[in-house]
C-alpha cells in the first residue's frame, strides 16, 4: 500500500527524533561488578535488594534449573546480567535476575542440594557446605555483572524494561535444547532422520510453526522413549527423555538402529492403514501429543506382541476405539503426564487392539 506522500516530511521527522531523544533520556544507568556474597548479604540481610510488587514470586525455578545455574557459575560460564534499579531510600529494585538471586541466596544457605547435573557429575547430592573450602570461597567472590537503573528513571520505564526482558526473547523449549545438545548422539541423529518420513509427516499433519519448535523431534523421542523405557518412567516426562536419548545413545550399534527404524516404519504404516486421519483430533487438524504417545506406543506394544496384528484388526474396532468414553479419558490433558495417565493411555489403546477390550495395564 503507497503510504501518504506527506507521512514522513520533514517536520514529521524531526518530531520523531525529539520522542526517541526524550525516551532515550528517560533510561540512565551505570554498570557494576558485585561479588556472590555481597549480592546476598544486600538481599537477604537488610534487604537493600528487594523484589518490588511487579514481580513474580521468588523461588520458581525447579532443582534443576537452580543446579545448572550453580554449575554454570562454578565453570565460569557467562551468565546473563542481572539488572536493579536505584530508588530514592537508596535501595536496589530488581528489575531482572530475582530467580538468580534467589537461587544464590538458598544454594549459599545450603537450602538444596545439586541435582540432575551432566557435566559436575560428582556434585551432585551436595550443597553448598559440601564442597571444597575452595571452591566455596570462589563461589562467594565471584563478581556478577550488575546493571543498575539511577533513580532519576520513571517508574513506568523500569516496569516497561522488566516486561521487556521477560516477554522479548523466546526460550529454548526441552526439544530444541535436547536436539542441540544431543547433536552427536546416534539415536537423536536417527530420529532427526525419520521426521523426514512421509507417512509421519502425513500421520501428524504438523503446523510449520510446530516443526519450528521441533515438535516433531519431540514426537519420535518419546515414542522411543516410552517404547523402550516405560518402567523408568517417574512422571517428569522432560527428565526422562533426556535420561533415555542420552543413555541409549551411548549403547548404538547397528542392528539396534535397524530395529528402531523397523518398529517405527511399522507404526506409522498401521496407523496410516486403520486411522483415517493418522493421529489427528477428529474435530481439528493437530496432533496433541498425549494422542500420539496413547496411539504411536501403543500400536508399537501391540505389534510386539501380534506382528500378524493387521490380521485380525479391523478399521470399525478403531472408529469405535476412537469415539469410546475410555479412549477420551486417556486422551484428556489434564494432569496429563502424570504416570498413571501414561500408562493408562499407552497400555489401553494395546490392549484393545490386542483383545478389544477396554483394559489398562
Amino acid at each position: 500500500m503507497k503510504k501518504q506522500l506527506d507521512l514522513f516530511n520533514e517536520e514529521n521527522k524531526k518530531e520523531i527524533e525529539k520522542q526517541i531523544l526524550e525516551l532515550k533520556n528517560d533510561l540512565n544507568y551505570d554498570t557494576r561488578d558485585y561479588p556472590v556474597e555481597f549480592i546476598v548479604s544486600l538481599y537477604e540481610n537488610d534487604s537493600r535488594i528487594f523484589t518490588p510488587d511487579y514481580q513474580r514470586e521468588e523461588s520458581l525455578w525447579s532443582i534443576l534449573y537452580k543446579s545448572r545455574f550453580i554449575e554454570s557459575l562454578i565453570l565460569d560460564y557467562p551468565i546473563p546480567l542481572i539488572f536493579l534499579a536505584d530508588t530514592p531510600e537508596g535501595k536496589l529494585e530488581i528489575i531482572d535476575g530475582l530467580q538468580r538471586i534467589s537461587t544464590l541466596t538458598e544454594f549459599l544457605n545450603d537450602d538444596f542440594e545439586l541435582e540432575h547435573l551432566k557435566k559436575l557429575t560428582k556434585l551432585n547430592n551436595c550443597s553448598f557446605e559440601d564442597l571444597p573450602n575452595s571452591e566455596k570461597n570462589r563461589l562467594r567472590a565471584k563478581s556478577l555483572r550488575i546493571i543498575v537503573l539511577k533513580e532519576s528513571t520513571p517508574n513506568e520505564v523500569r516496569k516497561d524494561l522488566f516486561d521487556r526482558l521477560n516477554t522479548s526473547s523466546l526460550r529454548a523449549n526441552s526439544s530444541e535444547v535436547r536436539a542441540g545438545r544431543e547433536s552427536d548422539n546416534p539415536l537423536m541423529r536417527l530420529i532427526k532422520e525419520l521426521k523426514s518420513d512421509p507417512i509421519f509427516i502425513a500421520n501428524t499433519n504438523l503446523s510449520i510453526s510446530a516443526i519450528n519448535r521441533k515438535m516433531d523431534i519431540e514426537l519420535i523421542s518419546r515414542f522411543f522413549a516410552y517404547s523402550n523405557d516405560l518402567n523408568s518412567y517417574d512422571g517428569h516426562v522432560t527428565n526422562f527423555v533426556d535420561r533415555y536419548i542420552a543413555k541409549e545413545g551411548k549403547a548404538w550399534d547397528e542392528i539396534k538402529e535397524e530395529h528402531f527404524k523397523t518398529e517405527f516404519n511399522n507404526t506409522m504404516q498401521f496407523v496410516q492403514n486403520y486411522f483415517d486421519r493418522g493421529f489427528q483430533k477428529e474435530d481439528r487438524k493437530q496432533t496433541p501429543r498425549v494422542r500420539f504417545e496413547a496411539i504411536a506406543v501403543g500400536v508399537n506394544l501391540a505389534l510386539r506382541d501380534n506382528p500378524e496384528l493387521e490380521n485380525v484388526i479391523t478399521r470399525d474396532k478403531i472408529i469405535e476405539m476412537l469415539s469410546s468414553d475410555n479412549f477420551v479419558r486417556w486422551t484428556t490433558t489434564d494432569a496429563a503426564n502424570n504416570r498413571s495417565k501414561v500408562i493408562d493411555r499407552i497400555y489401553g489403546v494395546k490392549n484393545f487392539l490386542l483383545t478389544g477390550n477396554f483394559t489398562s495395564e
